[in-house]
């Protein structure tokens, strides 16, 4: 009875998956289960127990696993799909193409900025005989993202001749020739990304980027601006228009980017020390401590920070206890780099200030050695 009714629901998530794939290439059928439409969100979880089902009859049938991966990827579960299409690997059937199981583990790692797995499986899906449209899509990806732009070309062009209509396509195209120098046919696939999918966020972000480069702020501000309609706390076009804020002189406007940015995205430290520069060159010192505190693990990346941060003490007049503090934490270890960084910084601070008093010190009574009007000697 059992057997039965996992048949049943087997069949009946099959019925979903050939109504929306029957107007789908062969080569798409191959890759994965075709993206649902919005809103069919009960389909997926349908689907999803079906498997589920299925699996606990069958837990080493790798097509299976790989079934419900691809579901799971389309309801952006990638983690859970991740464990998946490993089982699916795992499961394989010896007489089962299973080239695309790569490539959809290769796209997850992809979507997760896993790059050098992401490749390796994608290297490995064209090993196995993987031809369809996602897997040329992917090797163009990461063929372009590893700088072997003439590669990417070459994988792009097959995957557009399977799927002409596909943003990511020329997007990716793009991208590779602008990385081979072909700076004005790239701009012009950027546009055609944007003809195809009118709110495709990473070509505004790529045409702002390549304009910013030609130092034509103007025409760079206006796709960021147009990107950001489509998503206003975009983090990579907030911090591009920032940077062309900053190159402007227009600081105000470049700490209301970078902040905005910042506060969606809390691990760009870059930022920190972007912020933090703009506030110590107003003479902000209070205002831009913190954020220069924030790069205390990072002094290899951000070698001026300990001397900023010892700018920022000194001149806020917090010298001493801070003098204070990173002696206790010595005291406690005696090798902590960040602290023998920042308390080095810091003594030399406060030697150079006391060094500057003395001199001023002198200067004054040097002045006022001058200043003394000369002793007229009469002779009787």
């Amino acid at each position: 009875m059992k057997e039965m009714s996992t048949y049943g629901k087997i069949g009946r998530w099959l019925g979903y998956i050939i109504l929306l794939s029957a107007c789908r290439p062969a080569e798409q059928k191959e890759l994965k289960i075709p993206p649902l439409p919005n809103g069919e969100q009960a389909v997926i979880q349908t689907s999803l127990a079906a498997l589920t089902d299925a699996i606990e009859d069958e837990p080493r049938n790798g097509s299976y696993y790989f079934r419900r991966a691809a579901l799971y990827e389309q309801a952006h579960r990638y983690g859970e799909s991740l464990q998946d299409i490993n089982k699916a690997i795992e499961y394989r059937s010896t007489n089962e193409a299973y080239g695309r199981y790569y490539v959809l583990r290769g796209r997850i790692y992809l979507l997760q900025n896993k790059i050098d797995q992401a490749y390796a499986d994608a290297i490995q899906s064209e090993k196995l005989g993987a031809q369809s449209a996602a897997a040329y899509l992917l090797r163009g990806q990461l063929y372009a993202i590893k700088g072997k732009y003439t590669n990417a070309m070459n994988a792009l062009k097959e995957a557009k001749q399977m799927t002409p209509f596909d943003p990511q396509v020329y997007y990716w195209e793009a991208n590779a020739l602008a990385g081979l120098g072909d700076t004005a046919q790239a701009i012009s696939l950027f546009h055609t990304t944007l003809q195809t999918r009118k709110d495709y966020i990473q070509a505004y972000n790529r045409l702002t980027e390549i304009y910013a480069k030609q130092k034509d702020f103007v025409t760079a501000k206006q796709y960021a601006y147009a990107g950001l309609k489509i998503d206003s706390n975009n983090v990579l076009i907030n911090n591009n228009l920032g940077s062309i804020y900053r190159l402007s002189k227009q600081t105000d406007s470049a700490v209301y980017c970078f902040q905005r940015s910042l506060k969606r995205d809390t691990s760009q430290h870059n930022l920190n020390y972007e912020l933090g520069r703009i506030f110590f060159e107003k003479k902000n010192y209070w205002t831009a401590t913190p954020y220069f505190e924030k790069l205390t693990t990072r002094f290899v990346k951000y070698p001026d920070v300990p001397e900023l941060l010892a700018v920022c003490y000194d001149l806020t007049g917090q010298e001493r206890i801070k003098m204070e503090s990173l002696q206790a934490v010595l005291a406690v270890d005696s090798t902590d780099k960040k602290t023998i960084l920042l308390y080095d910084a810091l003594n030399r601070r406060i030697t150079y200030r006391r060094r500057q008093m003395v001199m001023d010190s002198l200067a004054t009574k040097k002045q006022q050695i001058i200043n003394i009007a000369p002793v007229e000697i009469r002779r009787r």
